[in-house]
């Protein structure tokens, strides 16, 4: 079906509120990418900060509506000391087919709710109130308050449905527009003047606009996707520098060269020899080997979520990005992928099936890592041996025990070491929570003592609140899975008297750990695991 008539039937879907929230300052799991499994709202009332959609940074403008879609990710970052009123609505859509109830699928709704993306909401009548009035029904525990939430929610989407096209047309729209041109055309002229014509203002204003919304000069954003695009270019190690420069939209190389070097900090031609050879990682925790020493890959497991670090530092270094979904869950795009890109070498860990590694060794010389066996040392310097960059590897660990050495001083409390309660959250469920990270970095290399009798053995068990107050922590390491369950859940905890008793949360100590790092298992991860614990502990 065609967007105009998605737009127009918009009115006979059904609206069914799933979960909404009041978000005053964002923190966990808000700053960490979350994987949207419904529809989602987000009403910015009054904020300043930046909202990640995908690998795309917007920001965070007051009276504006921004929407998300089913299986899209999504971040917030808060500016620090100032106030900040958001609202998240989570929603599911049905539509009536044959006195037949069946869900819209989101390609079917993605027109509306581009329709509905970045407007101003200032024109829809009471807009405060009633999105106040809508989370606080939901929040109550009273039977009729569900019903009343659910009918609120329908009154603002019809709202939303009957917005003036004035409303809806608005300049982020026009930005966001441009912004998409450019992306799509970085390789072509690009000027101002142009830009701001497609954008249906003037090119001072446009100039301003743009900067306020994406946090760089419309030039330095065609020059950061040029230079993207220059690097994987170059990674594939056949291009000439001549040529390189025309495909990405200059017409002088030396000009090029120039930007580059100013940009990155090296020249074209070193940074070509540095990628000479086409590495390819294959697999979880095997990129975070790698650039402690230096390697960009040719090809890895890459995604705004599940790599999040790597996906904002890396990603526009690394040509060919694998699946990084779930273990396993691509395996066979991922192989394709690998079969068509034809590196000279693959770093694979040995977790991968049996078929994967008999299709991988048909492509090119594998070294697989041995995850169970070996402790993340040991890994990294058998992959730094079989790369013959021991003396980096070397240099890198110096480094890390340095900072681990800091750690250690800034964890003391009153000449003892805290004890700390890891703890993670799924749907209704507590855990106490023991994975290889926190056994060895935290445990083990730092010396924060364990909560709980613990012999350096992994612990995956479940764990009520009334052992939690037995065991009283100094701290408590909490991962949550960032699903509306478990974070509807965590809040009614966080209200429970015996948790608020508690002495971690008492002395504000209770600390939200990121799955990247905290889930990871490499050198990479564990230093940032570290400087997450400084933080914890200034």
């Amino acid at each position: 079906m065609g967007n105009n008539n998605s737009i127009a039937n918009a009115g006979q879907f059904i609206y069914r509120l799933i979960y909404t929230e009041k978000i005053n300052n964002a923190e966990l799991p808000h700053t960490e990418q979350q994987l949207s499994d419904t529809f989602c709202l987000l009403f910015s009332i009054s904020s300043s900060g930046l909202l990640t959609l995908n690998d795309q940074k917007w920001r965070l403008k007051n009276l504006t509506l921004y929407t998300i879609m089913p299986w899209e990710t999504f971040m917030l970052k808060t500016d620090p000391y100032q106030k900040h009123e958001l609202y998240l609505f989570r929603f599911q859509l049905y539509t009536l087919q044959d006195q037949n109830i069946g869900e819209v699928s989101t390609e079917h709704a993605r027109s509306l709710l581009n329709v509905w993306q970045f407007i101003d909401i200032r024109s829809i009548e009471h807009i405060h109130s009633l999105l106040s009035h809508i989370t606080g029904e939901w929040q109550k525990a009273e039977s009729t308050s569900f019903f009343r939430s659910q009918t609120l929610f329908q009154q603002l989407i019809m709202q939303l449905l009957t917005l003036h096209k004035e409303d809806i047309c608005d300049t982020a729209h026009a930005l966001f527009k441009t912004k998409q041109y450019i992306d799509q055309h970085s390789e072509e002229p690009l000027s101002l003047t142009n830009l701001s014509h497609m954008a249906g203002i003037s090119a001072n204003h446009y100039s301003e606009l743009f900067k306020k919304h994406f946090d760089m000069s419309v030039t330095d954003y065609i020059t950061k996707k040029r230079m993207a695009r220059a690097k994987q270019l170059m990674a594939k190690g056949n291009a000439k520098l001549k040529d390189i420069a025309l495909e990405i939209g200059y017409q002088d190389p030396y000009y090029f060269s120039r930007i580059f070097k100013k940009k990155t900090g090296t020249t074209p031609s070193t940074y070509m020899k540095s990628r000479q050879r086409k590495i390819a990682a294959y697999g979880h925790s095997i990129l975070g080997q790698l650039t402690p020493i230096h390697i960009i890959p040719y090809a890895a497991p890459l995604h705004p979520k599940w790599t999040a670090y790597d996906f904002e530092h890396h990603a526009d270094e690394i040509p060919i990005h694998l699946s990084a979904h779930r273990i396993n869950e691509h395996a066979e795009t991922n192989l394709q992928q690998l079969k068509e890109t034809k590196p000279d070498l693959i770093i694979a860990n040995d977790h991968v099936t049996e078929k994967e590694k008999h299709v991988l060794k048909t492509i090119c010389p594998v070294h697989f890592v041995p995850f169970t066996q070996l402790d993340w040392r040991a890994q990294f310097r058998q992959t730094a041996l079989f790369l013959n960059e021991v003396k980096e590897a070397e240099e890198w660990l110096i480094q890390y025990e340095e900072l681990v050495i800091q750690a250690k001083k800034a964890c003391l409390f009153d000449n003892r070491s805290k004890t700390i309660l890891p703890l993670r959250i799924f749907q209704d469920q507590l855990y106490l929570s023991v994975n290889r990270t926190m056994s060895e970095v935290i445990f083990h290399d730092i010396g924060l003592l364990p909560a709980f009798q613990n012999d350096g053995q992994l612990i995956e068990q479940k764990i009520n609140l009334s052992s939690i107050q037995q065991l009283n922590p100094d701290s408590i390491f909490l991962f949550l899975h960032k699903e509306p369950k478990t974070i509807a859940f965590y809040q009614k905890l966080k209200q429970q008297e015996a948790w608020q008793n508690l002495k971690a949360v008492t002395h504000q100590a209770v600390y939200q750990l990121a799955s990247d790092p905290w889930r990871e298992y490499t050198a990479a991860s564990h230093q940032r695991v570290i400087q997450d614990l400084l933080s914890f502990f200034p």
